[in-house]
């Protein structure tokens, strides 16, 4: 045979197996990272009598009463993961957000904002965020926020995540719809109230005594 054919076949039977073995691992790792989200989640739909979408990374049930939802997404802009904990409450009214972000720097406090077209509506949910804020975890070195939006209906705990597993257990998904309880109801009482209503988004940004926590060194 031609040395130059032979070499020829020789280098697209290295390909035909370098392709071959990448599509295997790739078909692998997608299988093991499917089932591991489910490992994570199925917990998580037992817990609410309910059903896992794999697909959607997606948890549906019932949790007193009330439609609840746990879903994997990607961050704003394209940017890691975070995980959404959802319970329906419709109260119409508007919508507002409370955040907390750590610092970034050493012996720095976690800064908090609240963000309404309706600024009074802080004080008037009356709630005591560094309480409801002991549901999630690490929350003086984590972004999290909550956030009421009338327009899906629903009161939400979203929480940045570290890693593709980083999901709640069972006992603290049902302690974060717990919170997302207790918000739903203050919330309830102040739309109720009928707020004012402002023509643009307010943020406030605050260091309340109740949520001061440093950041501890890495």
């Amino acid at each position: 045979m031609n040395p130059y054919l032979a070499a020829s076949v020789a280098m697209c039977a290295i390909l035909a197996l370098s392709l071959g073995g990448t599509a295997y691992l790739a078909v692998y790792f997608n299988r093991r990272a499917k089932g591991d989200l489910e490992d994570k989640l199925r917990p998580l739909a037992d817990a609410v009598h309910g059903t896992v979408d794999i697909e959607r990374a997606l948890v549906e049930g019932r949790h007193d009463g009330d439609l609840v939802f746990g879903r994997v997404e990607t961050g704003a802009g394209g940017i890691g993961r975070v995980f959404h904990v959802d319970r329906i409450d419709a109260a119409g009214g508007e919508r507002w957000e409370w955040s907390s972000l750590p610092s970034r720097k050493e012996r720095q406090t976690t800064a908090v904002a609240f963000e309404s077209r309706d600024p009074s509506l802080a004080a008037r949910l009356d709630l005591d965020w560094s309480s409801l804020s002991t549901a999630v975890a690490d929350a003086s070195q984590t972004r999290f926020g909550f956030i009421y939006d009338p327009i899906a209906g629903h009161v939400r705990l979203t929480r940045a995540m570290s890693s593709r597993n980083d999901i709640p257990d069972a006992a603290r998904f049902l302690a974060q719809l717990d919170v997302l309880g207790t918000i739903a109801r203050a919330n309830r009482r102040v739309q109720d109230e009928q707020p004012l209503r402002g023509e643009h988004l307010q943020e406030t940004t605050v260091t309340p005594d109740a949520f001061t926590t440093s950041r501890d060194p890495q």
